[in-house]
Parts: C-alpha cells; sequence; structure tokens
C-alpha cells in the first residue's frame, strides 16, 4: 500500500471520533499508520530487497514496541512544548495511555492494508518467516 494509502486511514479514524480522546491524536493516528514502513530505512544500509521489507516491523514484536516509543515519544514532544512555554493552549490534555491506544490501533491497520496487496507481508516473523 502506498503510505497515502496509510495516513488517509489513520485520519479517518481520528475523524471518525478518536482524536477526541487526547492531545496530539492525530499525529498518533497518522504516524502510527505508517510506523511499521521504518523498515524501509535499511536502504541507507544498502538493503534493498523485499526480503528484509515486511518483516519483523510488521510482525507483534513491532505491534508493541512501535506503538509504545510514538506514544512516548508524543507524550515528550508535548511536555518539552509546555516546559517551553509554546504549547497550544487550545489542545487537549495529553494521555500517555489513550496515545498508545490510538498508535496501536493505527499500527494493526498498516499490515492489515499490506496484507491485501501482491507483495503480501510475513505476518509472524521473526517467530516465523512463512
Amino acid at each position: 500500500m502506498d503510505n497515502l494509502t496509510h495516513s488517509l486511514v489513520g485520519a479517518l479514524i481520528g475523524q471518525a471520533g478518536l482524536k477526541r480522546k487526547t492531545g496530539l491524536a492525530m499525529p498518533a493516528l497518522i504516524i502510527g499508520a505508517n510506523l511499521p514502513d521504518i523498515d524501509a530505512g535499511c536502504v541507507v544500509f544498502g538493503v534493498e530487497s523485499l526480503a528484509m521489507r515486511r518483516g519483523i516491523t510488521h510482525g507483534p514484536i513491532a505491534w508493541v514496541l512501535l506503538p509504545l516509543a510514538l506514544a512516548g515519544l508524543l507524550w515528550w514532544y508535548d511536555r518539552w512544548q509546555a516546559r517551553r512555554g509554546k504549547r497550544p493552549e487550545g489542545r487537549a490534555e495529553v494521555r500517555f495511555g489513550w496515545l498508545y491506544a490510538l498508535a496501536f490501533i493505527a499500527c494493526l491497520t498498516h499490515p492489515a492494508l499490506d496484507w491485501l496487496n501482491n507483495y503480501g507481508i510475513r505476518l509472524l516473523e521473526p517467530f516465523s518467516s512463512r
């Protein structure tokens, strides 16, 4: 799937009402929907094969760790803005639990959509490469 498609799915989930659950919900949903494609960075290390792609970052370990990292980063960003006095006044309170839940949901939409394309994914990586 195209990353624009993943982004739109995250935005649509937010527009369906989840964006009101916590501050920074929309970034959590949109970035979270794209986060499993972080494995595209392997090109920097000279690995350009699809064998490396759609593996561990699309599997169960990543379903837990990637949303956790994103929620932590967004929570830290909110605190950093508040310390500097630059936090927007209209932003709702940022709740870490909701950020994690929304990022988790968004990250799960990614392999679900990638499963529909002709490349497929290795859903149980690293436990199974099939």
